[in-house]
């Protein structure tokens, strides 16, 4: 699979267009689960226990498979080389390389973001993590992001994995050049407002996907259905890393179990609205 800056924008529109029947109920799992954000618009909450207990498992997934007090990885050399002559020097370097990579997690953002990712995974049964490399200076050298769902939108590569990923996020021109130094930007990005407005913000796409030895890379920006290059290359591995709760057949995105208990969730906060608001009703009835 290879991308040119017009694929992938047709490519992306396409996967957008079959992950649309989703959003529909990924909102309303959220509404449900973590409503309160400004302006979104959802049902009312009477009733906090789904809320607690998505946080409450989100937080365990962190504590069970990457607690962030110890480490829950480790490095080990083939059993070739292990019964070779050179198995100890290999173990004693892969310790060392493990020790100063748990340093590395330790001093960065991870459990914050991948707390977040376990949330996604959670209420919309889909979880995305991006792991980038920290700039120079920096206290650590990896720099992770938790990606909402709906920044991303995934297909299955020919091994069966969400390795295809497409992200797309509004940036002005600081934050385009910063991420991707000597862009060639439009114009009209780059001269600034006279009357003292935000800078315009536009889309931009980013593409990752497997080939024969790794990953392609490919961000372009959409200026006005046109695409405009900013970055391309390879990777060994993916940087984002995508993962289900649950996959039905015939299914890219996965099954959370707040999709499974959301009917429940449903009925639980009805009652807890009678509880609340009945007895004000039957009093106006009657008075």
């Amino acid at each position: 699979m290879s991308l040119s800056p017009e694929t992938l924008l047709m490519r992306q529109a396409a996967a957008e267009t079959r992950r649309r029947p989703w959003e529909s109920i990924w909102q309303d799992c959220y509404d449900h689960v973590l409503n309160g954000t400004p302006g979104s618009g959802g049902p009312a909450l009477y009733d906090a226990t789904a809320p607690d207990a998505a946080e409450q498992l989100a937080a365990s997934l962190l504590a069970e498979l990457t607690p962030p007090w110890s480490r829950w990885f480790g490095l080990a050399p083939s059993r070739g080389l292990a019964d070779g002559p050179d198995g100890s020097a290999a173990a004693a370097a892969l310790e060392e390389a493990a020790e100063t990579l748990q340093g590395h997690l330790d001093r960065s953002n991870f459990a914050v973001e991948m707390h977040q990712a376990f949330l996604d995974l959670v209420v919309a049964g889909t979880g995305v993590l991006l792991v980038e490399e920290a700039p120079a200076g920096a206290a650590s050298a990896l720099r992770f992001t938790a990606v909402p769902l709906r920044e991303a939108v995934l297909e299955e590569g020919p091994s069966g994995r969400l390795d295809i990923v497409y992200r797309s996020v509004m940036l002005d021109a600081s934050a385009i050049l910063a991420r991707y130094p000597g862009a060639a930007l439009p114009p009209v990005l780059t001269v600034p407002d006279e009357d003292g407005a935000s800078p315009r913000r536009m889309r931009v796409v980013e593409a990752v996907w497997p080939e024969r030895s790794g990953s392609g890379f490919l961000a372009v920006l959409d200026h006005d259905g046109q695409p405009v290059p900013l970055a391309s290359g390879r990777f060994l591995d993916s940087p984002f890393i995508a993962f289900r709760w649950m996959k039905v057949p015939g299914e890219v995105y996965g099954r959370g179990p707040v999709m499974k208990a959301l009917p429940d969730i449903r009925t639980a906060n009805k009652v807890a609205w009678f509880a609340v608001c009945g007895p004000f009703l039957r009093l106006k009835s009657t008075a």
